[in-house]
């Protein structure tokens, strides 16, 4: 509740350094942009990702389904599921147009 999410992806604060209520601003932007990649992978299968009261994901097909996943790890699992393809975030070249340099990808 709050948009304070516990997955260890949803912190503010990753470090645990001030806590994640602390960082509840930085929380809701990193959230934001976290977003607008998980969209980026999820045009191609037709599917799109939301906010659900900062603590978990919507993911929504063409016809209007969707489905609440409560962490991220969950969210490739129902994107998967609901777009009937392989989402592999991970993948070297699964996501061809990247911000980061190759040498950041090879690397990180």
């Amino acid at each position: 509740m709050f948009g304070v999410g516990q997955h260890w992806s949803d912190a503010a604060d990753p470090m645990g350094v001030g806590g994640v209520a602390a960082g509840i601003l930085e929380n809701r932007a990193e959230r934001a942009k976290r977003l607008r990649l998980i969209n980026r992978i999820l045009h191609p299968a037709g599917l799109t990702a939301g906010d659900w009261d900062g603590e978990s994901y919507c993911v929504e097909d063409a016809q209007g389904r969707s489905k609440v996943a409560p962490d991220l790890s969950a969210l490739w699992r129902i994107a998967e599921q609901m777009g009937h393809a392989r989402i592999d975030p991970l993948e070297t070249d699964f996501l061809p147009t990247s911000p980061w340099p190759d040498s950041y990808r090879a690397s990180n």
